[in-house]
């Protein structure tokens, strides 16, 4: 999770002169395990606690 982290924030940094605020860091998640993560990729994933699929979260 954190070497994720690490590389959209290294991406994010990189691309930053190119960008004019367009980029929203979001999170997903396991509504029954309440579990949270950054999201790195375009695919979600299930859960590696529950098996359930993960959803976009709002905060």
């Amino acid at each position: 999770m954190f070497e994720q982290a690490v590389q959209v924030s290294e991406a994010h940094r990189q691309g930053a002169q190119y960008m004019a605020g367009s980029l929203k860091m979001a999170m997903k998640g396991c509504r029954e395990c309440k579990t949270m993560h950054m999201i790195a990729s375009p695919e979600l994933g299930t859960c590696v606690d529950c098996g359930s699929e993960l959803q976009v979260l709002d905060i």
